[in-house]
């Protein structure tokens, strides 16, 4: 199965990525565009001012590319706004990996109480720029207007691309975007917490200093590289059951220095060196 990553954006500290409605109606249009393009399952996502926060699930490479995209067209988006050519170029993508059912529970019920911790609503349901609602919707049916019944005109107009190939059941909601639940990973979230209930009690609880510390948690216990590299033999055993890092892929490579990062507070430079990738190529992992 792949692995599942918690993606967020360095927050704008002078400018905003969103300003205006129309900007968050674009990027709800635009994220859902990015999700035909890349085999990535987009779990969960809330769009704030400044930043954005997704829950991916698929290979390393596949939720970069995707994460990138979607920055890249921001960035248009931005530069046609204001004529900032450079909004986004400094802004860092941090990816954290979800290796537990209880992490994984917690990155998303942290997204989508995003709003909430800032104080911009009372409950998250009731925030539009996230895909908290489409999730346990029982037997209620999407209302909106099929995207494919405009004509390729109005189509481009809507979502401001000359992207012409929609999926059919992509439904476009009276608030102008495509619903979430037309391309959100409805089912496999509500499999993660098994009841309405489970997803209400952690979006009710605040998670956001358990997971914050549990996201740039690693030990900081040092340790002689000798000494890593048996702790990193073990993970790899544990983590992808094979006995040597030859037999590890290219993608599996790259998670394991995210692990290492979490697990041992790793430094760039050793985890290049055990893992024998360049610094650079680990710098843009972590």
């Amino acid at each position: 199965m792949k692995p599942y990553y918690h993606v967020s954006s360095k927050a704008l500290e002078k400018n905003d990525i969103f300003l205006t409605r129309e900007d968050f109606v674009t990027a709800m249009n635009d994220i859902a565009l990015c999700s035909l393009r890349y085999d990535v399952k987009i779990l969960c996502f809330c769009l704030m001012c400044n930043h954005f926060h997704f829950v991916l699930r698929g290979s390393y490479k596949e939720c970069y590319a995707f994460m990138n995209e979607f920055k890249r067209i921001c960035a248009i988006r931005m530069r046609d706004r204001t004529g900032e050519v450079s909004g986004l170029k400094d802004v860092d993508l941090h990816f954290d990996l979800l290796d537990t059912q209880e992490y994984l529970e917690n990155a998303i019920a942290y997204v989508l109480r995003n709003p909430l911790a800032a104080r911009i609503i009372m409950m998250p349901y009731f925030y539009e720029w996230s895909s908290i609602s489409a999730y346990f919707r029982g037997c209620s049916q999407l209302h909106g207007l099929p995207l494919n019944t405009l004509s390729v005109r109005k189509r481009r107009e809507v979502l401001r691309t000359r992207h012409d190939v929609v999926p059919d059941h992509f439904m476009l909601s009276p608030q102008g975007f495509i619903h979430p639940a037309c391309y959100i990973a409805v089912d496999e979230v509500e499999k993660i917490f098994r009841h309405p209930s489970r997803l209400m009690m952690l979006l009710a609880k605040k998670v956001e200093n358990e997971f914050e510390v549990s996201s740039g948690a690693a030990q900081q216990i040092k340790m002689t590289e000798a000494e890593l590299k048996t702790q990193v033999l073990e993970l790899v055993r544990n983590e992808f059951g094979v006995n040597s890092l030859t037999q590890l892929s290219a993608d599996d490579r790259l998670r394991l220095c995210l692990l290492m990062r979490r697990n041992f507070n790793s430094s760039v430079k050793q985890i290049a060196r055990i893992l024998r990738l360049s610094q650079s190529v680990v710098a843009s992992v972590l």
